[in-house]
């Protein structure tokens, strides 16, 4: 159903209210009764006394996020996903699920004793932290404790902290694997060469991207790094092409022109838009032509296309969601989302009401009565029907998917491959 400016005003309500208590010691309870008759409770203390470790509500869900601090932002656009996918205002779902939240104040060592009170307040799983030094401390707790948690970070290895750690985030693993798939499978490329920030993630993509295209029993003919702070890449672009300045001949020197060998099929670029925006001016004006350009989620910007002469077209890059896709599931999010809140969601949020949504299908579906079956629940997802494609997780509790493989036509970014398996 869509939802309507009554519900919003009910929902900006719940972040109020948070705000209000998150001071008591306690986590807060959010459920859809509590909202209209607890207004004036703010004040009064914690809405849930802790109980002790071992006593545990199957149908109350913790969520650990940064809604204060510097990533407050983020965190209370997390929230405000999360309550929507749990349906708390909707009155057709009447959802029997309680939400206890935790304000981790974008401090790791909060997020950390925000677990074990969590788990002393009885819920069954616990969706975040949000980011990648929280969860860094967050996962190893949530172990220690044996409570399942969903990590809401990017980090690549944060599930190594042990069986009760899962992760549903675009990662750059899942979407070089997408890439590499379409590039090799569907456009049949063979050869690659590559242009990469030398700092940030981008040394860790490369790493990841050379080893599925040498699986896949591809070629990277040539890497090139460059500096963050980088505006010319005429040297950078010249090693791809094998181009030299002067011809010698014994002593003398020629006046020859310059030897260009394009000797690959596909250039990758492991970095955001505004970067791309310079180079690939700069790749025309050294006639890198007939090369496809591939590229990862940091592409995906309309400002992207704010280049004249269709230099992108033909452009393929992934994300792990795109607003404007023709899938169901996804067209009924968006309307939701922006019926509730007035905007369009972003990849973020997408995943976050993914993963909100999981976790939900198990309480629902009697899977989690305690948080060792709600570890195995999660654990035996196949090809769960979110907005995000279909997701299944790994032995190693990884998110299994295909992230959105999009391409850029006629000066506009289109889908050309919907994120499933």
């Amino acid at each position: 159903m869509i939802y309507n400016a009554l519900k919003s005003s009910v929902i900006i309500l719940v972040v109020l209210l948070f705000s209000a208590i998150s001071a008591v010691a306690g986590p807060t309870t959010v459920n859809s009764a509590q909202v209209a008759t607890d207004k004036t409770k703010a004040s009064a203390g914690p809405l849930v006394a802790e109980t002790s470790a071992d006593r545990t509500d199957p149908q109350t869900l913790g969520c650990i996020l940064p809604l204060t601090g510097r990533f407050a932002a983020y965190g209370n656009r997390a929230l405000e996903t999360i309550i929507l996918a749990i349906g708390l205002f909707d009155p057709q779902k009447k959802s029997p699920i309680k939400l206890l939240i935790e304000d981790s104040e974008s401090q790791p060592e909060r997020a950390r004793a925000a677990v074990s009170k969590l788990v002393r307040a009885g819920v069954v799983a616990i969706i975040g932290p949000l980011g990648s030094d929280e969860s860094e401390v967050a996962a190893p707790e949530a172990q220690r404790w044996k409570i399942p948690l969903l990590s809401l970070t990017q980090k690549e290895g944060i599930t190594e902290a042990g069986p009760y750690v899962f992760r549903n985030f675009l990662s750059g693993s899942l979407q070089v694997k997408t890439l590499v798939k379409f590039a090799m499978g569907d456009l049949q490329l063979r050869k690659f060469a590559v242009l990469y920030p030398d700092d940030g993630h981008a040394p860790e993509i490369m790493k990841f991207f050379y080893q599925e295209v040498t699986r896949r029993k591809g070629s990277i003919v040539w890497a090139e790094p460059y500096t963050n702070d980088q505006t010319n890449f005429g040297e950078q672009i010249r090693k791809l092409v094998g181009t030299m300045e002067i011809t010698r001949a014994g002593d003398e020197v020629t006046d020859q022109p310059p030897s260009k060998t394009i000797n690959f099929e596909a250039l990758f670029i492991p970095d955001s838009y505004p970067a791309v925006k310079m180079i690939v001016p700069q790749l025309v004006y050294n006639d890198i032509q007939g090369v496809r350009l591939l590229g990862l989620n940091g592409w995906n910007s309309r400002e992207l296309l704010a280049m004249e002469d269709g230099y992108l077209e033909g452009a393929i890059f992934t994300d792990g969601f795109f607003v404007e896709s023709s899938h169901p599931g996804a067209i009924d999010f968006v309307d939701k989302f922006y019926a509730a809140y007035g905007r369009e969601p972003d990849v973020m949020e997408a995943q976050v009401f993914d993963t909100a949504g999981m976790a939900v299908s198990i309480i629902l579906e009697n899977k989690g009565a305690t948080r060792e079956n709600f570890r195995d629940g999660l654990q035996g997802i196949r090809a769960y029907p979110g907005v995000t494609g279909q997701t299944s997780f790994s032995a190693t509790r990884e998110a299994e998917k295909d992230a959105f493989v999009l391409t850029v036509k006629d000066g506009k970014i289109i889908q050309v491959k919907q994120g499933d398996k």
